[in-house]
């Protein structure tokens, strides 16, 4: 008897099943992926840069299809605070294609949720291949908006050293509005503002405020949004362009952000709320600009007294931090005693210290390294940032150190364990190493920073005392000019008050 064939049936379910198995292995592998980076960055924002303020947390919506649209002052810095510090929803990002067209970084960039757009700045004369691009990324990002996921996409599309908000693309409409025409308008995409500002964004343990605005929906924008998709887009933008510029301080002139940070600074402590300190910022450069703009003489004179001012300061030996004090005893008592309990613990925590060195020292190294090499191209005709590029450095040096110190370190604890107690001991040992890692990294560096504040400002209260009779005199012209800026802050809201009035007033049918 001839032997009977075989159905092909069960081979192809084992086919499909394989299939199957091989998908949901790829979005578990994907899913770990990013809780993995979302962790990583988190650890690396926190151990980087000192108070992180979050306002207006409670605007991002719980749930819907959501774009996070934020200005874009610090390169990858800013990518990792609206990953990890505005939500706890999956955040997918839209970022330059040449970082998810490498070869190895840009398959974990994708795994990670991150959409590649084309500039085409950095196409030359092929724009149509630019275009192509940038439409398989709207493509990719709709079905994302459809299922009600978030997606962040930082508007200016460059990141710079500049103090003022560049102008926002028309990007960060357009994705939306693509998903709401596939969905007949009836989604409810929401765009939210964010604005991010930095206290000194190339220094270690920074200040950061993140403020996020009102969302914004196409209702907001237009009554019938189906009826004209340009003139939609360009709305939206301009609504963006305009709620993201009241979110950050704007400097539109170089030239006088030396002089409005030294204002701001004579009108407030530089201890304060980051939020109250940016909110002041914006009340000086609006009005030293405006009125720089109308009657420049003023200006010219607040820059002369705040030189002077700063003149006498260091022929006195002072600092403005010394002169500041009213009560310079009793800020010396609360740093002594700042001291005796911060150093205290400091002492205690050199185990966090010795953990961090070799992270710490690239992170050093590179950042250095980055800001110099990009200071030294200034003259071939490129726009360089070497703070945002010191930023960057630094954090990859931080990275690529802890990459190569977590697991020697880990490897040694389990090695010396090993050799007297055995291998049980030694992997248990290893295991709570692991896991106290990046903690006393985090809580020395947090110690270090309160001890270091401690111990400046005991050394301005000091130098306060031992020159007395001419730090008072100091504190006197301060004073003066304090009282003269505030003067002039009041003369200009008085004014744009009145101008809002005259306007509204003027602008019936």
């Amino acid at each position: 008897m001839a032997p009977q064939r075989q159905s092909p049936v069960p081979l192809a379910v084992d086919t499909s099943t394989a299939c199957l198995r091989g998908w949901y292995a790829l979005l578990v592998l994907r899913g770990w992926l990013y809780r993995f980076a979302r962790t990583l960055f988190d650890q690396t924002i926190r151990l980087y840069y000192g108070r992180i303020e979050v306002t207006g947390r409670v605007r991002v919506p719980e749930a819907g299809p959501v774009i996070l649209v934020a200005n874009h002052p610090n390169s990858v810095a800013d990518a990792c605070l609206v990953g990890t510090q505005i939500t706890g929803r999956r955040v997918n990002f839209i970022a330059k294609d040449t970082l998810t067209r490498a070869p190895v970084l840009g398959w974990l960039a994708r795994s990670a949720g991150v959409v590649g757009v084309a500039r085409p700045m950095e196409y030359g004369g092929d724009k149509e291949l630019a275009r192509e691009r940038n439409r398989r990324a709207v493509e990719t990002c709709v079905p994302r908006l459809l299922a009600g996921e978030v997606i962040a996409i930082f508007g200016e599309g460059i990141s710079t050293d500049a103090r003022h908000l560049h102008v926002i693309r028309r990007g960060a409409v357009r994705f939306g509005y693509a998903a709401e025409q596939a969905a007949g308008f009836r989604l409810g995409v929401a765009w939210v503002p964010v604005g991010i500002s930095y206290s000194a964004k190339q220094r270690f343990r920074s200040d950061v405020l993140i403020r996020i605005g009102a969302p914004l929906g196409l209702k907001d924008l237009h009554p019938d949004p189906a009826a004209g998709e340009a003139e939609v887009i360009e709305r939206g933008t301009e609504r963006l362009q305009r709620e993201l510029g009241d979110l950050v301080v704007n400097i539109e002139k170089e030239e006088l952000a030396g002089l409005i940070d030294r204002a701001a600074d004579l009108l407030g402590s530089p201890d304060a709320p980051m939020e109250a300190r940016v909110e002041r910022q914006q009340r000086v450069a609006r009005a030293l600009q405006y009125v720089n703009h109308t009657e420049p003489r003023h200006v010219a004179d607040l820059e002369t007294a705040l030189t002077r001012y700063d003149r006498r300061l260091l022929d006195a030996g002072l600092t403005d931090e010394a002169v500041r004090h009213r009560h310079p005893t009793l800020a010396l008592w609360l740093s002594v005693r700042g001291l005796l309990a911060h150093g205290t613990l400091l002492l205690l925590n050199r185990y966090g210290w010795i953990n961090s060195l070799l992270p710490r020292w690239t992170s050093y190294l590179l950042g250095g390294l980055a800001r110099r090499i990009e200071e030294s191209g200034r003259g071939d005709g490129r726009a360089r940032s070497p703070l945002v590029q010191q930023v960057a450095w630094s954090t990859y040096g931080g990275w690529l150190g802890a990459a190569i110190a977590l697991p020697a370190q880990i490897a040694l604890v389990f090695v010396w364990v090993s050799a007297g107690r055995g291998r049980t001991t030694g992997a248990v040992a290893a295991a709570i190493y692991a896991l106290t890692l990046i903690p006393s990294w985090r809580m020395y560096v947090e110690r270090r920073d309160l001890f270091q504040r401690h111990v400046a400002r005991m050394r301005e209260t000091l130098r306060f005392l031992r020159n007395a009779r001419g730090a008072l005199r100091l504190h006197a012209d301060r004073r003066r000019i304090a009282r003269a800026l505030r003067a002039l802050l009041a003369e200009h809201e008085a004014a744009a008050g009145a101008r809002g009035l005259e306007g509204r007033g003027t602008s019936g049918p």
